[in-house]
């Protein structure tokens, strides 16, 4: 297995958070106190050879699964099976165990340790051996896990792919895929992982490859589908191995931001058993030596041209000054493409701009103050400001999506009806890119006063009472003009384009339990 080597400090931070949010108690809790749980980082560490400055490290922590403090923990670390070959980081006891000094250790997670270790020089490849952590409690149990230690290591990475533009809906695009390993070991086994993005489905279905969705991760909804190829192909070390055939990707009708992610990963033993499914099997053949700019991680961004309108829906509400009036704000997909894949400042948001003769008292979650001074979203909901942006959660919009925001609004004293706006755009304030229909960008949000004088269309200009308020939405002159094509917002006393940001997210590929996040940032 590859071996992720990190820094001392690095490392205790980054586990420290890893196991805070393990699992709650279970049934293996001792019924007659706490029970403590040893985790580690990586459980198969590979030496590498020569030895590194930066060696291996095995990284643990513990969690405290309860019932109350454990008390005097104490834990353990045994070398006697490695240490012949072995070169620990720090001073090795005579026994060959290294012992942590006793501690109470509450409920929840807990700092653990490190221990550094390199191979001697002159230790066959191969060579492996487990290292074994236990403990003790005065008042609970803690339970062992071991590390498995190996001398080499297999590292397998595949070919990148160039990132495609213009690919229509309805053609398919053909991926060939290479692995190499760059390691020092064989492989006896290897399993291709391949992730698509929802527009994208596999042309061919082999006999080798499980599809399946993927639901197990918080940002798998970019690439759910998945094809798991298993082959009992031997992967020599230095050596490459392309696929008998290009991976066919069918474009769907909804395609427009997608991806196409690979990752590979040594098996061995029944796991290097390909299944038996319908269909022909892929194989893999020799290609030569191991790709100089192979990747652990391949990802490949493909941009269809196609297009998808993003249309922002207002609303008009009546009452008189006192009021608590409400209007209902909406940002809607009406295709033909899904928005799914983007990441960076270019996803759809809505900004409203508030009718001057009302203040905004509730607001919807998703929804936060819009601040000039940041050009951001403040995530904060204080009432009577002028602007709000909500930023959808999640930001994906398949065809016919719609989301609604109901902001409460009260009638200002003295107020006449006046008009604001919603409007699609992105987080600052730009046109979408992928939105070639910019006539429906904007909606005309009208709070009517009853008894109030003044315009109530979107196209006219209604003015409110002069007098400042001490609530920050100060009554002014408010225009609303027809935006046609431009994209713009509407004149509130600055520019046309309303500079608006907000926190972006971010994806993932990993073989196994946890995901390695494909990360894209789009161009404006």
């Amino acid at each position: 297995m590859t071996t992720r080597r990190r820094r001392v400090g690095a490392a205790v931070a980054a586990f420290a958070a890893a196991i805070a949010v393990w699992l709650p108690v279970t049934s293996a809790q001792a019924a007659d106190g706490p029970v403590l749980r040893i985790h580690l980082q990586d459980d198969d560490l590979a030496l590498p050879l020569p030895p590194s400055s930066d060696p291996p490290l095995i990284n643990w922590g513990v969690h405290n699964d309860g019932p109350g403090t454990a008390e005097d923990v104490t834990i353990k670390a045994d070398l006697s099976e490695v240490i012949d070959w072995v070169t620990p980081d720090a001073s090795v006891p005579a026994d060959h165990v290294y012992t942590w000094s006793a501690r109470d250790v509450p409920e929840g997670a807990a700092d653990g340790s490190l221990i550094g270790l390199n191979a001697k020089p002159g230790t066959p490849l191969g060579t492996t051996g487990t290292v074994t952590l236990s403990g003790t409690s005065a008042n609970g149990t803690v339970v062992p896990v071991t590390v498995q230690v190996t001398v080499g290591s297999t590292e397998l990475k595949v070919n990148p792919l160039p990132n495609r533009e213009g690919d229509k809906p309805g053609s398919t695009i053909e991926a060939p895929v290479t692995i190499s390993n760059t390691g020092s070991l064989p492989a006896e086994g290897v399993q291709l992982r391949m992730l698509t993005t929802l527009g994208l489905s596999y042309e061919n279905r082999f006999s080798n490859c499980v599809y399946s969705t993927v639901t197990s991760g918080p940002r798998e909804s970019y690439a759910p589908q998945q094809a798991l190829c298993t082959f009992d192909t031997v992967i020599e070390p230095g050596k490459s191995y392309r696929l008998d055939r290009p991976v066919g990707l069918d474009v769907g009708e909804d395609a427009l931001f997608e991806y196409f992610g690979r990752e590979a990963l040594p098996v061995s033993g029944a796991d290097a058993t390909p299944p038996s499914g319908n269909g022909s099997a892929l194989s893999l053949v020799p290609a030569g030596d191991a790709a100089a700019d192979a990747t652990e991680v391949g990802r490949q961004e493909i941009d269809v041209a196609n297009t998808a309108d993003m249309v922002a829906g207002g609303d008009t509400a009546e009452g008189a000054p006192g009021d608590m009036v409400y209007v209902d704000v909406s940002l809607s997909n009406e295709g033909p493409g899904r928005v799914g894949y983007i990441n960076g400042d270019f996803y759809p948001s809505l900004v409203l701009t508030v009718p001057t003769g009302a203040k905004a008292v509730e607001i919807p979650d998703q929804c936060s103050v819009w601040s000039k001074e940041a050009s951001s979203g403040t995530g904060e909901k204080t009432p009577g400001a002028p602007e709000y942006i909500c930023v959808p959660r999640p930001s994906e919009f398949t065809v016919g999506d719609i989301r609604t925001y109901r902001f409460g609004l009260q009638v200002r004293d003295n107020a006449v009806t006046t008009t604001g706006q919603a409007q699609a755009s992105t987080p600052s304030g730009s046109a979408l890119s992928f939105d070639d229909r910019h006539g429906n960008d904007t909606a005309a949000v009208t709070v009517k006063v009853e008894g109030g004088d003044g315009a109530a269309g979107p196209s006219a200009s209604a003015s409110a009472s002069a007098t400042p308020t001490a609530d920050g939405n100060t009554p002014r002159t408010q225009t609303v003009s027809d935006a046609g094509d431009t994209g713009s917002l509407a004149s509130t006393g600055g520019s046309g384009i309303l500079p608006v940001a907000a926190a972006t997210g971010a994806g993932a590929l990993l073989l196994g339990g946890a995901l390695v996040l494909f990360v894209r940032h789009r161009r404006a």
